[in-house]
């Protein structure tokens, strides 16, 4: 009875995607931009109208039904987690246990003399992450950590500036052990500049194959900075070698790339690195299938500008408006497939000079998706190169309005469209998408930015994106994000786009009412149907630390940890998954009103218990879990409360709201 509910309530869901043409308002704003400053312009893009291909099938979901396991676990005042995007930082264990990691300091100013690794540990046995840290993992002040696996057991730690390498055997046991400096550069680099703003990721049958990327920079003068990217490969964690990263073995020129413009990821001996976030670069990819010594290159997205001088060359000069790549995430899944997530912004360069402009609002958003499976490079529907990753395109009968091209098998997301008490779709305010200048240069003008993707055992994907939520009033220049999930099934090869609804912020993948950039992502996880994610906190808006910074006083930051379980209809996992845990998987709806559903991948008997925020027992019995969907009556008063469940020699416990 409960799942032809559930099943109805799905379904009315997806026609509702059907039938509903997403149209809205094209509210672009302009901004001119050099190097040193970013301006408020009055410009609206020019847009040329295009056809629509045949649509393809499409799926919006609500995470209305879904087990999100939160916690804080690090807590910083230090907010710049990123130049541009965040990845590498969390990683999981075949066992379950999690380790993330982050840049920390607990000082309220800008020495940040304690600044370091801040470092967390979950231990999926007991369920529990330890306390939060209170001093760095290093011994002299760094940053920008990270963290992966390394060995069948254990951990490995990088740093920023110096770049120092820490290991454990076991993680999350013991000391942090000191295994040296990272080399400073390859051999005959003509700088002694430091290597800095390293990812890394290891390979092979025990994870034993350590790969490191990152980018060494040379201030060529006050105003002009060069940056090289690079490649270490080490078996022991000690004897390294370094070399320029494949994208100069094939000719990229030296600064189309710059700090945290790239991430690295590895499944098996698969190993995959991706270069992109500049408006004169290619988005481009490299893949081993032999632990890092050979490379194969792939041009994800192809820059019709790469290569050109902007202030001296003509053709540099836009025709039209460039639809370009903002943010990005890489993921490789059990079947060796990458698979590529990149938030879009649009600008022009419609002059000679390093001034150009971009556009912001809803009708330039979206968060594409791509896997190297399919065409490489990405092309456009219409056949313009400018428009090869455009979502949002004018509607036909009304040129003032933006559609949306619903190919849910080539977009993960965009920021969801409110509607009013009858039904119409709220316009926002152009400047709920840029708030002043701190955040353009994390991640342009893109409204929805730092994409993470995570993978589990069956080759589900589940992508994470931070993007605006509210619906602010005239003159509410608050830039409060939510960070939103989407699912692609892997049997059904198409993503079920997430929207939400703003009169009930119950619904949403993590809390509202603060500031989310950066999202990080666990890229391949230990059970089906599990999918973990990190971001970061604020409730003061702007940032304190980096270029543009408007934030006047440091505030505290927490990274928060959460392991999400969407429903079963988003996912594919096996019937009788005995291997995963937890026999008990997701519980929904949550909010709740009289009753739960305890979804169960096996038969078990269960101890439930449920308590108050208070830790006060409220109810508490025992039941014969099916393999499927159970239901569970409640007589509760509104409120927050916690679901623990023993079953299967496992405790799972679970928060939820009863409306």
């Amino acid at each position: 009875m409960k799942k032809a509910l559930l099943l109805s309530l799905s379904l009315v869901l997806g026609f509702s995607a059907f039938a509903q043409q997403r149209v809205a308002k094209n509210d672009l704003q302009s901004f001119t931009v050099n190097s040193k400053k970013v301006v408020v312009g009055n410009e609206v893009g020019t847009q040329s109208a295009a056809k629509f291909a045949p649509q393809t099938a499409k799926s919006v979901v609500v995470n209305r039904y879904q087990d999100c396991e939160d916690a804080e676990v690090i807590q910083t005042t230090f907010d710049l987690q990123s130049n541009s995007w965040c990845s590498n930082r969390m990683y999981q264990l075949p066992n379950g246990n999690v380790g993330v990691a982050a840049t920390m300091s607990l000082e309220y100013n800008q020495t940040a003399s304690d600044r370091g690794t801040g470092y967390n540990f979950y231990d999926a046995e007991s369920q529990s992450w330890n306390d939060m840290p209170e001093a760095r993992v290093e011994a002299a002040r760094c940053g920008w950590p990270t963290i992966a696996q390394w060995g069948d057991e254990g951990e490995i730690l990088i740093s920023h500036a110096p770049l120092s390498v820490y290991t454990r055997e076991v993680a999350g046991q013991g000391e942090w052990v000191y295994r040296g400096t990272l080399p400073n550069s390859p051999e005959g680099f003509e700088y002694a500049d430091d290597f800095a703003w390293p990812r890394v990721a290891t390979s092979g049958d025990h994870h034993n194959i350590i790969h490191v990327i990152g980018d060494i920079q040379h201030s060529v003068s006050s105003t002009e900075v060069h940056h090289w990217q690079v490649y270490l490969r080490s078996e022991d964690a000690e004897n390294w070698t370094i070399t320029y990263s494949p994208l100069a073995q094939d000719g990229e020129e030296y600064d189309h790339y710059t700090a945290d413009s790239y991430n690295i990821t590895a499944n098996g001996h698969n190993v995959a690195m991706i270069y992109g976030d500049d408006l004169q670069g290619h988005v481009v990819m490299y893949k081993s299938t032999d632990d890092g010594l050979t490379w194969n290159r792939t041009v994800v997205w192809e820059n019709p500008y790469y290569g050109y001088d902007w202030e001296t060359d003509e053709a540099s000069i836009y025709t039209d408006t460039l639809f370009c790549p903002a943010n990005l995430a890489i993921a490789i899944g059990p079947d060796g497939v990458a698979h590529v997530a990149m938030t879009v912004y649009e600008c022009l360069h419609a002059e000679l000079g390093t001034e150009y402009t971009v556009f912001s609002g809803r009708g330039v958003d979206g968060v594409y998706y791509w896997n190297d499976t399919q065409e490489a490079p990405i092309q456009s529907i219409d056949g313009n190169p400018h428009h090869a990753l455009r979502l949002w395109w004018p509607d036909e009968e009304n040129p003032q309005y933006v559609t949306m091209h619903n190919d849910s098998t080539k977009w993960i997301g965009y920021v969801p469209l409110y509607q009013d008490e009858d039904g119409n779709l709220i316009q926002y305010v152009n400047d709920m998408f840029y708030h002043e200048n701190d955040y353009f240069y994390k991640f342009r003008s893109s409204a929805s930015a730092t994409p993470a993707l995570s993978i589990d055992p069956m080759g589900n994907i589940a992508c994470a994106f931070s993007a605006p939520y509210a619906n602010p009033t005239e003159g509410d220049l608050n830039y409060y994000r939510h960070v939103y999930v989407s699912y692609r099934n892997v049997d059904e090869g198409y993503w079920h786009q997430v929207e939400d609804e703003l009169s009930d912020p119950t619904v949403e993948f993590l809390y509202a009412g603060s500031e989310n950039i950066y999202a990080i992502g666990v890229d391949n996880t230990a059970n089906p149907g599990e999918f973990w994610f990190g971001y970061q906190t604020d409730d003061q808006i702007g940032l304190y630390w980096g270029t543009g910074a408007t934030q006047a006083t440091a505030s505290d930051n927490f990274f928060h940890a959460v392991k999400v379980t969407p429903t079963p209809e988003m996912v594919s996992v096996p019937e009788n998954n005995t291997t995963a845990q937890n026999v008990v998987y997701s519980i929904y709806p949550n909010p709740a009103t009289d009753y739960v559903i305890v979804s169960s991948s096996a038969d078990a008997e269960a101890n439930i218990t449920i308590f108050n925020l208070v830790g006060q027992t409220v109810k508490q019995f025992s039941k014969s879990l099916k393999t499927g969907e159970n239901a569970i009556s409640l007589d509760l008063n509104s409120g927050i409360y916690f679901c623990n469940i023993e079953a299967n020699g496992y405790t799972k416990t679970i928060k939820f709201i009863v409306k």
